[in-house]
């Protein structure tokens, strides 16, 4: 009898960065259990990754603070082991960390931090051996954007959380990594405004163009992570990564001198 296909799990892949991940995962062989919050949406990616690559892709409706939903995730992962962990759910504010309230930033370190961190905490006896968790973070953890006051903190904070969690968990032989994406288009579903409830379309209109040349796509961050997940990536513990076109590598020349 033929091996059933590796298990992977995202959170947060129903649009962005993790919907990528999810299809990149798909392709490279693994069976998926995709969570979010927006039922339809999760219900109509899952039919089509299924359609599409032929690999039984799950949706758990699964709203990252929401502590109690994670005993559906559990009951959907039953006995089969878990091969690879992407942990993409996030939000932020568009809006200095001064003018932030506390029960947005709050609401912030639950989704970007603490909720990562949960996460790992109850899928850590599900995890086969070896195994891989990456979380997805972002440049503004590497270096803060203060038009991205709370959301910077959060994510520097979740660099670290990956850390600290990788030299727990190495030595259980499965390995986590933190990937950092720079301006990617599509850009963050929930990277709002204050009062906002729709990101506007126009933002990346304002982004300024990395040394590359271009925008970063989903496509460039899920490649990393599919090579993470892989037994390729089997040195790499600890790692906080950039995938940004070179916007972060330094001060550009400004044509001075």
């Amino acid at each position: 009898m033929a091996n059933p296909p590796p298990l992977g799990i995202v959170t947060g892949g129903t649009s962005g960065i993790g919907r990528a991940i999810a299809y990149r995962l798909a392709e490279d062989g693994y069976q998926l259990i995709v969570t979010g919050r927006d039922v339809d949406r999760g219900q109509v990616l899952a039919s089509d990754i299924t359609t599409r690559t032929g690999r039984l892709t799950q949706f758990v409706a699964l709203p990252s603070d929401d502590w109690k939903a994670y005993d559906d995730l559990i009951s959907a992962i039953g006995s089969k082991p878990i091969v690879t962990l992407v942990a993409a759910a996030a939000e932020g504010i568009q809006a200095h960390i001064s003018d932030t309230a506390r029960d947005d930033f709050e609401r912030l370190l639950r989704v970007n931090v603490l909720a990562p961190h949960y996460l790992v905490q109850r899928l850590a006896p599900h995890f086969s051996r070896p195994a891989s968790v990456t979380l997805i973070s972002s440049d503004a953890g590497i270096e803060g954007e203060q038009a991205l006051g709370a959301y910077s903190v959060t994510k520097a904070a979740l660099n670290m959380l990956g850390r600290m969690l990788a030299l727990d968990l190495a030595p259980q032989d499965i390995r986590v990594n933190v990937v950092c994406p720079g301006d990617t288009v599509p850009g963050m579903r929930y990277l709002l405004r204050p009062n906002e409830t729709k990101r506007s379309d126009m933002d990346m209109l304002s982004w300024p163009i990395p040394p590359r040349g271009r925008l970063g796509s989903a496509e460039d961050t899920a490649d990393l992570v599919g090579f993470l997940s892989s037994p390729k990536a089997g040195f790499i513990v600890g790692s906080v990564m950039l995938v940004d076109g070179g916007s972060r590598a330094g001060r550009r020349d400004d044509g001075i001198g």
